[in-house]
């Protein structure tokens, strides 16, 4: 009977560890969970340089592919440049595990606002 209860109990601990590991420290941390530690995004709103009409990333990108990084964001500026001769401006944010950094689209390059 004692055997069983220091089992549940150890068996409770090592779940709340664990449970504590993967939510409460620093992605990339023994423990964290991987699939949390890098989610990054980004929201853009680009026009074509051309005749200002807007260019929604959707139409060029996966479509269950919901976060994206900044360096898919710059392989889809260069891909709309290469592939479909729009050039591309716009704003938008970089969204990262704990903060937002505003961008903007020039040149073909990804900036700092």
């Amino acid at each position: 009977m004692i055997n069983d209860i220091a089992a549940a109990v150890l068996g409770c601990g090592a779940v709340g560890w664990l449970v504590w590991r993967g939510f409460c420290t620093e992605p990339g941390a023994f423990g964290s969970w991987p699939m949390f530690a890098n989610i990054g995004a980004y929201r853009v709103r680009l026009h074509d340089v051309r005749d200002g009409q807007p260019v929604y990333p959707w139409q060029y990108e996966v479509r269950q592919d919901y976060f994206n990084s900044p360096e898919e964001l710059g392989s889809l500026v260069s891909y709309l440049n290469e592939e479909h001769g729009r050039r591309v401006v716009g704003e938008g944010v970089i969204l990262t595990h704990f903060d937002h950094i505003r961008i903007v689209v020039r040149n073909g390059r990804i900036l700092r606002a």
